[in-house]
C-alpha cells in the first residue's frame, strides 16, 4: 500500500515529514519500505531501521496481504490511465509490532516518475480510538442507559426492518409486551434504587433466555417489548411462559432483602401486510391489560379476527 525510493521525496522537506504526527511510509516498486517517519514509529511500534528494506506486509495483518497487493496494483494502473486517480484515501487494518491490529485511514500518493518502477507514499492515521468513540456514541444513541436494552426509537427501527423481511418472505412474526407487576409498589416500599435494580435484573433474565434472533427493548417505565422473528402466536406463547416462570422464580436481593418479581405478558402476531410495529404493539398492549385484569403473573394472547 505504499511508496518509492527516498529520492522520490526530494521535493519535500524530509525533516518536516519525519516529524509529522501522522505516519508517513514509502515503498518502492517491489513494495519494500524505503521511508518510515517518527509518526509511523509511534503508530506501528517499529523503529525505522527495523522495517526499512522489509516488505510492506510487515505492517499488515496476514489476511489482508493479497488484498493490499491488489489494491496497490489497481491504484497504480488507474493512476496511469486517469490523472486524477494518482492519489486516494482508504481505510485499512494495520498491525503493530506487538501484533495488535488497528483501523487506520491512509492517503496514498503515486510518487514515482518512472512508470516502469513506480513508488508510492502514504500518510497513515490511527483511527481506532475514533472508531471506538463512534461505536460508543452509536451504542448510547440506541440503548436505554439504565438497562442496556434497545431504547424505543431503536426498537421501532429494528422492528420495522424485521417486519419488511417477514412480509417479503411470508414468514410469521410476533411481538410481546412485558410489564413488571406492582412496580410502583416496589418503588414505594424499597425506594427507586431498588426499582432500578429490578429493571436491570429483569432485563438480564430476559436477554439470557431469549434467542439470538429476538429483539428486546425497553418501551418505557416498567414496560418492555420483544420482537420474535419466525414465530407465530402459539410459539410466542411458549417463549412467554418460559420467561414468566423464570422471572417469578427469581429473587431480587437488595440491601439484604429478598424481593419477588412477576411479570404480565401480552402477545400479538403480525397480520398479513402489516409493515410497522404500531398495530401489533397496540394489540399486545391490550393483551397485557387482559393479563393484569385476570390477576397478573400470566400471559395473554391477542387472537386475530
Amino acid at each position: 500500500m505504499f511508496f518509492g525510493k527516498k529520492n522520490l521525496l526530494s521535493d519535500i522537506s524530509t525533516a518536516i515529514i519525519e516529524r509529522f504526527e501522522d505516519g508517513v511510509v514509502a515503498i518502492d516498486s517491489h513494495h519494500c519500505i524505503v521511508f518510515f517517519n517518527e509518526g509511523a514509529s509511534r503508530i506501528f511500534g517499529y523503529a525505522p531501521e527495523e522495517v526499512v528494506g522489509k516488505h510492506l506486509n510487515i505492517l499488515l495483518p496476514e489476511r489482508f496481504h493479497l488484498q493490499h497487493d491488489l489494491m496497490i496494483e489497481e491504484f497504480g494502473a488507474s493512476g496511469d490511465l486517469v490523472k486524477k486517480s494518482t492519489r486516494r484515501s482508504r481505510q485499512i487494518f494495520g498491525r503493530r509490532k506487538n501484533g495488535e491490529e488497528f483501523e487506520a485511514s491512509i492517503f496514498i500518493v503515486k510518487a514515482g516518475a518512472d512508470k516502469l518502477h513506480p513508488g508510492y507514499a502514504a500518510v497513515v492515521r490511527d483511527i481506532s480510538e475514533d472508531k471506538r468513540t463512534e461505536d460508543e456514541l452509536m451504542r448510547l444513541a440506541s440503548t436505554d442507559p439504565l438497562t442496556g436494552a434497545f431504547n424505543r426509537r431503536e426498537f421501532k427501527v429494528l422492528a420495522d426492518e424485521e417486519s419488511m423481511r417477514a412480509h417479503r418472505y411470508n414468514r410469521p412474526l410476533s411481538i410481546m409486551m412485558l410489564d413488571l407487576d406492582h412496580f410502583k409498589r416496589l418503588n414505594d416500599t424499597y425506594g427507586h434504587a431498588a426499582g432500578d435494580k429490578a429493571l436491570q435484573r429483569f432485563t438480564t433474565l430476559c436477554c439470557n433466555a431469549l434467542r439470538t434472533i429476538d429483539i428486546f427493548g425497553r418501551w418505557g417505565g416498567e414496560e418492555f417489548v420483544t420482537l420474535l422473528p419466525e414465530t407465530d402466536a402459539e410459539g410466542a406463547a411458549v417463549i412467554a411462559e418460559r420467561l414468566r416462570k423464570l422471572v417469578s422464580q427469581s429473587m431480587l436481593v437488595f440491601n439484604d432483602q429478598k424481593i419477588s418479581m412477576t411479570a404480565s405478558i401480552g402477545i400479538a402476531q403480525y397480520r398479513a401486510g402489516e409493515l410497522t410495529v404500531e398495530g401489533p404493539l397496540s394489540r399486545a398492549d391490550s393483551a397485557v391489560y387482559d393479563a393484569k385484569k385476570a390477576g397478573r403473573n400470566r400471559i395473554s394472547v391477542y387472537r386475530n379476527d
